[in-house]
């Protein structure tokens, strides 16, 4: 084992990891000190939502109020009418009577600009303030459907609504329409209609006490305007075509067209409770502007609203948070990198320390870098230790590859793992002798350093074939190769990997040629019970396989110059060889046997890619093939 290198002679002081703990205890107080920080903030935050909530809501109160003081009058009267007509105090058909009782509705209600009622076919009566007095005129609206598809449903209706706005021609702008069933004893009469310009609801909206900086309105279905200061003095482009209402895009406020767009900004933070108020922030020109809306579903689809310029409001209420928000951010972020270059100082050495030991994991040692020393004293002596311990481990893996090349690498494994020792074992197993035909020809054509050459090149090739089938190389003897399949590395279908082995061998030898001829090869395999272990002197031991596979095995090959094959199996090798076209080739006595031995050859066709199926019924017996040759 090589000696660990010494301790870098400049390092003079090493930083103890106690040093680093009452750094880490800094950076607690640190943190705590950012805690307190927090909360005071959000205290302040939270009173600064609760103020923003409450002048929200009387805000948004306000404009409420204001409209519900400009249309309830109106409900109240359609209310009254209705109470008139089903007492059968209010004759509808009453003529000049009628007449003069809508003049006197719209001295009670001057927000209205006309009145109608309509039977149930679709004829009716309308009254409109004009100029010096009320102007009624008969209408007949039968052949309208929408008009049509209203009276079918206020009969279903049970009391009055505002309904979407509609625009009247003769009035010449867009009105809010509140309509009422009227009915008597339970029959339908008809409907009554009132009609409110949208005009006047702007201008009522805009109250004296509004602050320069903030912007009422109202929205109907989201983008349409109902109210606006702008609506005031407003009128819709000469197109030659008229509609009810106004978009957001169309009125000439920046702010409301900016809804919806990349420049509004989630405002819910602002607001302490009361999910019913909807808050955004739109951003124009760097000046931020606060939009709250609130839904108002008693007169429709309304959503009433206010939009107030940051940059004109003369208190802080809204800027000193943001001011607050935008230092603590600051003071955060710088924060979050000193602890990023800090955590990765810190953290380089252990990254380099894991990297390390995932590469001796991985068995890679070749690649794992050593260790620099570190200011911290306990990581300093852990990357020394780890170093050592690489250092032993890449001296391990030398003696295993050197171990590797002289015994089976699985061998080696085990030796090392066993502190030196293998313990015996007994397996059945399958053993394959190889041997190269005409060795002592080839030896005086090619010389001693030639047929050294090609029997290396040779060894090579089989012992890759042979590892590749599951199989261990446990001797080279001469020109000859013994291995095992099963011992020692298991392998159920050892009989069957060798004798697909052997025809791999058998088709790489004939692609070799030395000394201007083809190479050829003989292989015999034989399976049984085998002894594995190491035997040798004391000081020097060889790993090698015992048992009577092993003499026939070695006793098939010779017998293939007798039989004129290239590859004999004995019979329990066949027997197990399932799916490879075995074939019987005789019968013969070997020594120390009392009963004949089977012998089998297998063809050399497609000796891997497509096998051809298993035979069906019995295994032949011996003599129903080829006979045997003397």
């Amino acid at each position: 084992m090589a000696e660990a290198a010494p301790a870098n002679p400049g390092r003079r002081w090493r930083v103890p990891i106690t040093s680093v703990a009452v750094f880490g205890l800094g950076a607690l107080v640190a943190l705590a000190a950012g805690v307190v920080l927090w909360l005071g903030l959000g205290s302040a935050l939270e009173s600064t939502r609760s103020l923003v909530q409450e002048r929200s809501n009387a805000v948004l109160d306000t404009l409420e109020r204001r409209i519900e003081a400009h249309l309830q009058p109106v409900t109240e009267q359609a209310g009254w009418i209705t109470s008139l007509v089903a007492a059968g105090t209010l004759d509808l058909e009453g003529g000049p009577r009628l007449d003069a009782f809508m003049s006197g509705a719209f001295a009670a209600t001057p927000q209205v600009a006309g009145i109608g009622y309509f039977r149930p076919d679709s004829t009716g009566r309308v009254w409109y303030r004009g100029a010096r007095a009320v102007e009624a005129e008969d209408q007949d609206q039968s052949a309208d459907e929408a008009f049509r598809e209203w009276l079918r449903d206020g009969r279903q209706a049970r009391k009055s609504a505002w309904q979407d706005p509609i625009w009247v021609d003769i009035l010449n702008t867009t009105t809010v329409l509140h309509d009422s069933p009227l009915r008597r004893d339970g029959r339908f009469l008809g409907m009554l209609g009132q009609v409110v310009p949208v005009a006047d609801l702007s201008e009522h909206l805009v109250g004296d006490d509004a602050p320069a900086a903030a912007t009422p309105f109202v929205l109907h279905r989201g983008r349409e305007v109902l109210a606006h200061p702008r609506l005031v003095d407003w009128s819709p482009p000469d197109t030659g075509s008229s509609k009810p209402l106004a978009t957001v895009d169309e009125i000439g406020d920046p702010v409301l067209a900016a809804l919806g767009t990349d420049a509004t900004r989630e405002g819910r933070w602002l607001v302490r409770s009361g999910p019913e108020i909807d808050v955004t922030w739109v951003v124009l020109d760097d000046v931020w502007h606060l939009v709250l809306q609130r839904e108002t579903p008693r007169f429709g689809d309304w959503t009433v609203g206010v939009h107030l310029d940051t940059s004109r409001i003369e208190d802080a209420t809204v800027a000193r948070p943001l001011w607050a928000a935008g230092a603590g951010l600051a003071v955060l972020v710088a924060a979050v990198l000193f602890a990023a270059f800090v955590g990765r100082r810190v953290s380089r050495p252990v990254r380099s320390i894991a990297a390390a030991a995932r590469a001796v994991e991985d068995d890679r040692l070749d690649v794992v870098p050593p260790l620099r020393p570190s200011r911290i004293r306990e990581m300093d002596d852990a990357n020394r230790s780890f170093n050592r311990m690489v250092e032993g481990l890449r001296e391990r893996q030398v003696i295993r590859r050197t171990l590797g090349r002289y015994v089976p690498e699985k061998v080696a494994h085990e030796l090392l793992s066993a502190g030196g020792r293998i313990e015996p074992t007994e397996a059945r197993a399958s053993v394959l002798f190889c041997d190269l035909v005409g060795f002592t020809s080839l030896t005086e054509a090619l010389g001693p350093s030639g047929i050294v050459e090609v029997l290396n090149d040779w060894f090579s090739r089989m012992t890759e074939i042979l590892e590749r089938r599951g199989g261990a190389v446990i001797q080279f003897q001469g020109d000859a190769i013994l291995a095992t399949f099963n011992v020692p590395v298991a392998d159920p279908g050892h009989a069957r990997h060798a004798v697909r082995a052997a025809l791999e061998m058998r088709a790489a030898t004939r692609g070799m040629s030395a000394g201007g001829r083809t190479l050829e090869c003989r292989i015999g395999i034989a399976t049984g019970a085998v002894t594995a272990g190491a035997v040798g002197a004391s000081g020097r031991l060889s790993y090698t396989v015992y048992g009577d596979a092993v003499n026939l095995a070695a006793r098939l090959e010779a017998l293939n110059r007798e039989h004129g094959t290239a590859v004999l199996l004995s019979g329990e090798t066949a027997r197990e060889a399932e799916g490879l076209p075995v074939e019987p080739a005789g019968a013969v006595t070997v020594r120390g046997q009392s009963v004949p031995t089977r012998l089998f050859t297998v063809r050399e066709e497609a000796p891997d890619t497509h096998p051809p199926p298993q035979p069906q019924g019995p295994m032949p017996e011996p003599g129903s093939g080829r006979r045997s040759e003397q």
